[in-house]
């Protein structure tokens, strides 16, 4: 199986990305299977894990670390993504990076392979990019390029303050067909 950490949206943040969800599929068909986690900032990309009670009790330890501190999503982008050999877009809101985010960001890294071993993932470490998808797949990109186009102002300017630290897992191979929940949910502080 795989697994990754996130940080949860408030009620206001969550709003604004479901009703960006639900307008693409509406007007695009794009399915709603990639929405089904709750709206987050990913921490890490998924990493393959052998002993999900270990990693608990990781996240127990990492969420009583983490004080609660603010993130603020900036806009509304689309950024293409190949998944099984075929091009789709995402759709998601960017993440304006702080110093917690990216300090966050590389403890995992560390932590992670130092616990669990061969932990490291596509897109982490330096290059790695905060956001919080509302949808991705479903459609080809050019449609995600054509619903961006239709919204008036694409920018979000929302801010809140993170409180709550998400487990999601993933079955393995992971695919358009793969199962994937929110396993765990814990207050951070």
């Amino acid at each position: 199986m795989k697994a990754t950490f996130a940080l949860l949206a408030n009620t206001e943040a969550h709003n604004f990305v479901r009703k960006l969800s639900w307008g693409i599929h509406q007007k695009y068909h794009t399915g709603t299977k990639h929405a089904s986690l709750p709206p987050h900032v990913s921490l890490k990309q998924p990493f393959t894990i052998s002993e999900l009670s270990a990693l608990e009790k990781y996240m127990d330890e990492l969420a009583k670390s983490i004080q609660p501190f603010e993130v603020m999503l900036t806009e509304i982008q689309v950024v293409p993504i190949t998944f099984g050999g075929t091009d789709y877009g995402v759709l998601w809101v960017d993440v304006r990076e702080t110093k917690e985010l990216r300090e966050l960001h590389n403890r995992l890294n560390a932590e992670l392979n130092e616990r669990f071993g061969n932990t490291p993932a596509d897109f982490d470490g330096d290059r790695y990019h905060f956001h919080m998808t509302a949808m991705m797949g479903g459609q080809p990109f050019e449609v995600y390029q054509k619903f961006l186009s239709e919204i008036p102002d694409a920018k979000a300017n929302l801010r809140f303050t993170v409180k709550e630290l998400a487990m999601f897992v993933y079955d393995e191979p992971m695919g358009s067909n793969s199962d994937y929940l929110c396993y765990k949910i814990l207050p951070i502080g």
